[in-house]
């Protein structure tokens, strides 16, 4: 097991000794730890003063009834048309895949009614008009089982939905008319799949926001969801699948999660973990949709933080309705809806703002987050929503994209914010979340997270979300009083060099432990760590603005 300084950690030993606080030697750490080469302070920007300091204390207590950090919690969600146009290939995906450590790919969004399953009997007929996501055939589910053995990653299949309902049920026939595609046609490709992939398809996803695109109830819902499973069951038995849904769209409310769990309960007739994979929602804290707008203040600000965690909280109460049997997932997400927001989505201050929304949702208890992200676009290319090719488009709040043609024909992504706040998260070794006593009042400030892994170490993750390139940001200095004693502590840094601080839209200044990743979608440079000073049960850490620290507590 390793840290995130990249040192193998020692077997937990139980100490009897316990370090008392004193006011005077946690000043004189706090100086020391504020002299910290940049890997562990953070780089100011240049030419400006040294920022006001705020001085914070937070208490980390253990707490055995508390959500466990899985390998696996991170992924992405892909349109199905990014499939069906052949982008999910080893070649291109599989490096930046596997820097992320273990994940799970969705294939849907709104292009899911939009592409053309050519399996079965239908492998060798035309598609329609209507399928502008593509066709999605066999050499396509052979690409993708290439990229899911060489990355390790998993996968979930979309299912198209609107043209296997009654037709009276869609709000907007001429809104993105869908290609006549059957619910056995719909089987055929999940045979196929299964057949390609085996147990790394992991469920199929019925619909894409149900509630957005159909009149459906959720008792409606539920009753196509038992269809769906009933069908695929039928011919495939043995692969044992099962559904992921009901996917409603990003509002704040868990309503139509909760309307789709009650029918579940009141049907008599089967088991709800007998038909559901996952109990699956989609969030988007802001929206881009018709012409609405979000600042790099609101992603960043409290509010953002709140409305989170009321999202999470109503997800966890619909769930615990299901006695938790059911894992429950965020398989599409992001900053803003709608492609993101310019100058927003695609800033340094997304590589905060997701690592925060990460740990969040993973200390919340739900099971896997997913955001969703373009996969072969140039950076900037963003086609308009009426565009055939706006299915494939380059997405603001996307992971990655081609600096050029010529990158993009080499299959060369550079990393985005949103991917450094991913690989910065999958720093943080598995384990249980830790009890932490930072108040509401402090989140203009700070966001706070510790893990404690499987070999006793304590991962503390402290990120200082104010813009270093605001005259009033000011430096957090946090006194932090731990749950048993500690020998060392090291602590990696995430960062920007940018001048113009969150707002900077060059990611090739961000660096994670002085690290970058590569086009080729490898970590580049080498590891810098720095050692923080620890007195057994108690540190203090210094945390610049618009950075973030990663540390690890060893005994």
């Amino acid at each position: 097991m390793r840290d995130v300084t990249g040192r193998t950690l020692a077997h937990p030993e139980t100490p009897d000794r316990r370090g008392r606080r004193r006011l005077r030697r946690c000043l004189i750490v706090g100086a020391l730890v504020a002299g910290l080469a940049p890997s562990g302070g953070g780089a100011a920007v240049a030419g400006a003063a040294a920022p006001a300091t705020t001085d914070l204390s937070i208490t980390a207590t253990l707490n055995e009834h508390n959500a466990r950090l899985t390998d696996d919690f991170q992924g992405f969600s892909v349109e199905s048309a990014d499939f069906a146009h052949g982008f999910l290939t080893r070649e291109r995906m599989s490096e930046r895949l596997r820097t992320l450590g273990p994940g799970v790919i969705r294939l849907g969004g709104y292009s899911m009614d939009l592409v053309w399953p050519a399996f079965g009997q239908w492998a060798d007929a035309p598609a329609p008009p209507q399928a502008i996501g593509g066709t999605v055939d066999q050499s396509d589910l052979n690409n993708l089982k290439q990229l899911l053995d060489a990355s390790g990653w998993k996968v979930t299949l979309g299912a198209p939905l609107k043209t296997v309902i009654d037709p009276s049920k869609i709000k907007n026939p001429l809104r993105d008319p869908s290609p006549d595609v059957s619910l056995e046609q719909v089987v055929a490709e999940v045979k196929a799949a299964y057949d390609t992939l085996g147990d790394d398809l992991l469920a199929v996803e019925l619909g894409n926001e149900y509630d957005n695109v159909t009149t459906l109830t959720g008792a409606e819902m539920w009753e196509t969801a038992k269809r769906y499973q009933a069908a695929i069951t039928a011919v495939v038995p043995h692969a044992r699948l099962k559904i992921a849904g009901p996917s409603p769209s990003g509002a704040k409310s868990s309503t139509r999660v909760d309307e789709f769990v009650t029918a579940a309960l009141a049907d008599g007739s089967v088991n709800p973990q007998n038909v559901l994979a996952e109990l699956s929602s989609h969030w988007y804290p802001w929206s881009h949709c018709s012409g609405r707008t979000m600042t790099i203040q609101q992603l960043m600000s409290p509010e953002t933080h709140l409305n989170t965690r009321t999202k999470l909280a109503g997800m966890r109460a619909v769930s615990a309705r299901l006695h938790d049997t059911i894992p429950s997932t965020i398989n599409e997400s992001n900053s803003a809806s709608c492609s993101g927001m310019p100058g927003v989505s695609n800033s340094y201050a997304t590589a905060l703002w997701s690592l925060d929304y990460l740990l969040q949702t993973a200390r919340s208890g739900v099971d896997r987050l997913q955001f969703h992200t373009n996969t072969a676009a140039i950076c900037g290319d963003f086609k308009p929503r009426d565009s055939a090719d706006y299915p494939i488009s380059y997405r603001y709040y996307g992971a990655f994209c081609a600096a050029d043609q010529t990158a993009l024909d080499a299959d060369e992504l550079s990393a985005n914010p949103l991917y450094y706040g991913i690989w910065a998260f999958r720093q943080v070794p598995a384990g249980q979340f830790v009890d932490l006593d930072l108040a509401d009042s402090a989140l203009d400030k700070i966001r706070a997270y510790a893990v404690q892994g499987r070999d006793g170490a304590l991962t503390v993750v402290l990120i200082n979300v104010q813009d270093p390139a605001a005259a009033d940001s000011t430096r957090d200095t946090v006194a932090l009083h731990l749950p048993s004693a500690y020998r060392e502590a090291r602590a990696v840094t995430l960062q920007s060099t940018a001048p113009d601080g969150l707002a900077s839209l060059d990611a090739g200044r961000i660096t994670l432990g002085g690290r970058g990743v590569s086009p080729a979608g490898t970590a580049t440079g080498t590891l810098q760590a720095s050692t923080v000073p620890v007195d057994h049960r108690s540190s203090t850490i210094s945390v610049a603005p618009g950075t973030a620290q990663l540390i690890t507590f060893s005994h």
